[in-house]
């Protein structure tokens, strides 16, 4: 057996080894906005050696592909570091965005909605009858800056929806955001709490991302959204994801995610937890609709007939 003096050089390399991570991402970042040329050698060196970035004759520039994928989500890198080191100092999580930031987070999940719901309608022929009828109605919990209201009512000509946010200032950029799409005129903004839901047999769909609400809310939330559904309405709801193939079987990245989550005082339920709770609240035809990764894991439910 080994004493703890024999298992600290490995324990050292093992701490320069995550440290030399963190410092990949941030030369990602640092590097995200800069032109061909401006990327310096250290740093393009640093690009190069995790396979991120090429030298060309105008100096090192990263990848095409990888600045495709990270130009939807301009500042999530460096705010992952920050809430990382909030972590290391034991600072309290959940730091805002900017609204550039919040924008572009907003407008990913209008796309990534989008394309779940085209999965979902070659699954379920219910759905897709439903996502077509002129009279659909949608609620939005956790608004944001409504990229998702508006992707779900341009579906449907005569589609309407209610979108909910506790934070005002994501309620004023939703307003204009909706406006400059033409939809604001169909999609009702309310400063609501989704666990004040008073509403019955109002909505054929609702949009409940749990990693926007505290354990407490989405526990009283439940079961005022099942109320709330149509009978044979959809419920799609959201949860920390499955490992990212950090670690072994991706365990390191589920619990990582969770810490995050938990930190920053949402709920940090996964997949199978978030299920469990939907069955509960008398929800049936409860099943984890599988993404490609990176995608929030996303649970479907529906309220019986």
């Amino acid at each position: 057996m080994s004493t703890p003096e024999e298992d600290r050089p490995d324990l050292l390399a093992r701490v320069d080894e995550l440290a030399a991570g963190a410092w990949v991402l941030a030369a990602l970042a640092a590097a995200l906005h800069a032109e061909e040329g401006e990327i310096g050698e250290e740093h393009g060196a640093v690009l190069g050696a995790a396979g991120l970035a090429g030298r060309t004759a105008g100096g090192w520039r990263l990848h095409p592909a990888h600045r495709a994928a990270l130009d939807a989500l301009p500042g999530h890198i460096s705010w992952m570091l920050g809430q990382a080191a909030d972590a290391a100092a034991r600072r309290p999580g959940g730091a805002e965005e900017d609204e550039a930031e919040l924008i572009a987070d907003g407008e990913a999940s209008g796309r990534a909605v989008d394309a779940l719901l085209d999965r979902l309608a070659s699954l379920e022929p219910d759905l897709a009858d439903r996502l077509r009828r002129p009279g659909l109605r949608f609620l939005d919990v956790g608004t944001g800056t409504g990229a998702v209201a508006a992707a779900v009512v341009a579906r449907s000509p005569r589609a309407r929806a209610v979108g909910l946010d506790i934070d005002p200032r994501l309620l004023r950029l939703a307003e204009g955001r909706l406006a400059a799409r033409g939809v604001r005129e169909r999609v009702e903004l309310r400063r609501q709490d989704v666990a004040d839901l008073a509403e019955a047999d109002a909505y054929d769909l609702v949009w409940l991302p749990l990693t926007v609400l505290t354990p407490v809310a989405a526990r009283r939330a439940l079961p005022r959204v099942r109320a709330a559904l149509r009978p044979g309405g959809w419920v799609l709801a959201t949860s920390a994801p499955r490992g990212r193939g950090l670690g072994t079987g991706g365990e390191l990245g589920e619990a990582v995610t969770r810490w995050r989550l938990a930190r920053a005082g949402v709920t940090p339920w996964g997949p199978d937890e978030l299920a469990g709770h939907l069955a509960a609240v008398g929800l049936a035809e409860v099943r984890e609709i599988r993404m490609p990764p990176p995608a929030t894991a996303v649970v479907a439910a529906r309220r019986p007939r």
